[in-house]
């Protein structure tokens, strides 16, 4: 296990005790693994019942591999969303020797046996095919994308990361995993979409988000994302609130950085109305600012597509 990461989850009595005070006000939810992946947490389809049963209005979005649960899982997951929800599957690959490769103890039959149960419901869930451009794929994504088509997603959606050699000098200067060139992202990742259905996916946050965004809160040369909403409020794995999830990054420069809020005992609502998060705003108008909002949410990076899409 890598140093600093915790193997736990979030149970429902978690959320009841800290969270669900919140969803009446909470329009989407996004599930996402960061270390991890959301569909193992035990209690995971317990939890979904009971946020659509509080507020059947949230929005649910999951980003997730989708290995190693049955078709059973699956359609019953798909019984608790509907049209407006939206699962992301993050499929590298176009079997299951290729998709190991970088989603690495995948497994391709599950993924694909999940997919089909949901495309079984008659009140479909919106589905994209995310995959990241990688040398092992970047002349298959043709291939890929009519795979998407036959098993009936709506959306296939290719990512191009900045996360390798020629633009971080931690990251090997010969990684076998870099595509060519024109598939490496600078400065942020970037995003390719093509429509694969006559559906299309509304997120019922957007107009807020542009709003916010056309509006920002300014702090010296940082526009912090986290005002906007769509980039920020963040829980991870422990039920610990940041302000997004990348000040959450098991980085050594974000140790502790948020350690002035304390969120013991608190519920969620509780740690939000702490009125030390103030220390952070102050903090964005000289140095002392952290570094990962420095280099996330600085003016030159700001960007309408960047601040209100997912």
């Amino acid at each position: 296990m890598p140093d600093g990461l915790i193997n736990t989850d979030l149970s429902l009595d978690w959320f009841e005790k800290n969270f669900f005070e919140l969803l009446p006000q909470v329009k989407k939810i996004t599930f996402c693994g960061d270390d991890g992946d959301p569909i193992y947490a035990r209690n995971f389809l317990d939890i979904i019942r009971r946020i659509k049963s509080i507020n059947p209005f949230t929005q649910i979005v999951i980003v997730t591999n989708g290995s190693y649960k049955t078709s059973d899982w699956w359609t019953e997951l798909s019984s608790l969303l509907s049209s407006a929800d939206h699962i992301h599957f993050s499929l590298d690959g176009w079997d299951q020797d290729s998709n190991e490769i970088y989603r690495v103890n995948s497994d391709w039959n599950s993924i694909i046996a999940g997919v089909q149960a949901l495309e079984k419901n008659p009140v479909r869930v919106f589905t994209t095919w995310a995959a990241i451009a990688f040398r092992f794929n970047q002349d298959h994504m043709a291939h890929m994308q009519q795979m998407a088509r036959d098993l009936k997603f709506d959306y296939f959606q290719i990512t191009h990361s900045t996360k390798f050699g020629s633009n971080y000098s931690a990251y090997p200067q010969d990684d076998a995993l870099e595509p060519r060139a024109e598939l490496v992202a600078q400065g942020r990742f970037t995003r390719k979409i093509e429509n694969l259905s006559n559906r299309h996916w509304q997120d019922l946050c957007v107009g807020e988000f542009v709003k916010k965004y056309r509006e920002p809160i300014t702090m010296g040369l940082i526009n912090p994302l986290c005002s906007v909403g769509n980039k920020g409020l963040y829980i991870n794995s422990q039920g610990q609130f940041y302000p997004c999830c990348w000040t959450g990054l098991r980085y050594p420069h974000n140790d502790n950085i948020f350690s002035y809020v304390d969120q013991t005992d608190k519920t969620i609502a509780e740690v939000l109305d702490d009125t030390s998060w103030s220390k952070l705003f102050d903090s964005m108008k000289d140095d002392s600012c952290p570094s990962e909002c420095k280099e996330k949410c600085s003016k030159n990076l700001w960007s309408l597509e960047h601040a209100t899409s997912w």
